[in-house]
């Protein structure tokens, strides 16, 4: 248990960092970017940059690293989270070259052609000499991914060092509390398929606590994971409120801000309250659908009613960025290759959003109306995608009783792009889902459609770093 604790939603784009500085203190987003710049103050860019033109290596982080680009000597690196999560490929055992010299046709076509087998020998030795050489003794080959996790986790110590002094030096200029920041425990957002309990905790999850640790962070002492789409909504429908009374939670009061508090003073018309909660990232989709079946005479702690189903499953903005990178002429795709993170900050709402393209002195107008059927094509693609996977989610779903209310909430920077908050609406709605309301970004109402809640930034993209600092996720207060 915790009276105050920090959550960091290490995001592939973004990372946020939220404090609860008492147990009844809302949960609120650090502003460790200077005013003006970037999306949000507190949307922090997770790009590291090894600078290797010195004579030592050195570090970039944040808004220098993230307008750096990469080649002679700089080496950029985005969206490494995802090598921290997706698991190592298997170790080759045999090599493509060792089973071609090994195989029966090599020996066929040798005795054919009069090759000695003492030559076809001789190969064998060089290459398993080669092998040794590469991989050490005992010639275990290591993959490509394993190699990419083993980098990611030295980026992590690295950034988490740079990233705590930036927090702690953002809380030395909130209004003065006496507090000793530097001792606050800390706990971390990662996706579902990493934050399952019942099994041996996911690789990538040590990785972290142990970058954590290296970088001076001390650890939450009973909960320091949590589930990324549990802590969405639980920050997105409470607002970020934390309500304690007596030593106990009031969850009743916390997430009491819209169709719920209808569904606590009536339970016999409304038995159900059923919030769908969607976020789409650089890395992952995020799926978590809270459901609270209010009792009778306990309306106001409905805690032991509550019940989630969640789900992370890898796909993103960044795969929409990899697609468009192929389908563009070449020399706008190996623009693109190069561009800096601060680049494609700027050309994603330009080309996603309002088509009009995003302009270059080097290549002109990257998707505008010359590459509007090649982006095009790139977004059906993955909003295709996207669909699917909700269908599936949805699918799994237990029936709701009649008279339950549902609503729709759309976060992450992925559905600030108008074709994915279409494609989730219709994907809900194909799958037979009913909603009071609906929130995202950017959202508008249509004629004859449910009432929409327009989310602002604090929510769509800080929904998860709020909800993981909740008093609702310290659970020797329930």
């Amino acid at each position: 248990m915790a009276d105050r604790v920090f959550c960091i939603d290490f995001g592939s784009a973004y990372t946020k960092v939220a404090l609860r500085r008492d147990p009844g203190a809302d949960s609120t987003l650090l502003a460790c970017r200077p005013p003006g710049v970037g999306e949000a103050e507190f949307c922090i860019p997770s790009t590291v940059v090894v600078d290797r033109r010195g004579a030592k290596p050195v570090p970039e982080f944040g808004d220098r690293a993230a307008g750096m680009t990469g080649g002679g000597g700089i080496d950029v690196h985005t969206n490494w989270k995802k090598s921290i999560f997706v698991a190592p490929g298997a170790r080759p055992q045999q090599s493509p070259l060792e089973a071609l010299l090994q195989s029966p046709e090599l020996a066929e076509l040798a005795a054919k052609y009069g090759v000695a087998a003492g030559q076809i020998g001789y190969l064998n030795q060089l290459v398993a000499a080669a092998r040794t050489l590469v991989a050490g003794p005992g010639g275990r080959m290591i993959s490509a991914e394993a190699q990419q996790q083993t980098l990611a986790s030295t980026l992590a110590a690295h950034f988490f060092y740079w990233l705590r002094q930036q927090v702690l030096e953002a809380c030395n200029k909130l209004p003065a509390t006496g507090l000793k920041y530097d001792s606050i425990p800390v706990r971390i957002s990662v996706p579902a398929f990493a934050a399952q309990k019942g099994t041996d905790p996911h690789p990538g999850c040590k990785i972290l606590t142990d970058a954590l640790g290296k970088a001076g962070w001390p650890l939450h002492p009973d909960t320091p994971i949590v589930s990324e789409p549990y802590a969405n909504a639980v920050g997105v429908l409470t607002k970020a409120t934390n309500v304690l009374q007596k030593g106990h939670i009031r969850l009743g009061e916390m997430f009491g801000k819209g169709p719920l508090i209808t569904v606590l003073k009536s339970t016999a018309d409304h038995p159900v309250y059923r919030a769908l909660v969607i976020d789409v990232g650089a890395f992952t989709t995020d799926f978590a659908a809270v459901t609270i079946t209010p009792a009778d005479g306990n309306d106001a702690d409905p805690d032991a009613r509550v019940a989630v189903s969640q789900q992370s499953h890898p796909l993103g903005v960044s795969d929409l960025d990899e697609r468009v990178k192929a389908a563009l002429p070449k020399e706008k795709g190996e623009f693109l290759h190069r561009a800096s993170p601060v680049e494609w900050e700027d050309l994603r709402p330009a080309v996603y959003s309002t088509g009009k393209g995003y302009r270059t002195a080097k290549v002109g107008v990257i998707g505008g109306p010359a590459d509007g059927d090649a982006v095009l094509g790139c977004v059906e693609a993955v909003t295709s995608q996207l669909a699917v996977e909700v269908a599936k989610f949805v699918g799994l779903l237990p029936a709701l009783p009649n008279g339950a209310m549902q609503e729709l909430i759309l976060t992450g920077g992925g559905c600030g792009i108008p074709a994915f908050r279409d494609a989730l609406q219709g994907a809900t709605v194909g799958a037979g889902l009913t909603f009071v309301k609906t929130h995202a970004p950017d959202l508008k109402k249509t004629v004859g459609g449910p009432p929409v809640g327009k989310l602002d930034a604090t929510f769509a993209r800080g929904g998860s770093a709020l909800g993981g600092a909740s008093l609702y996720f310290e659970r020797e207060y329930a």
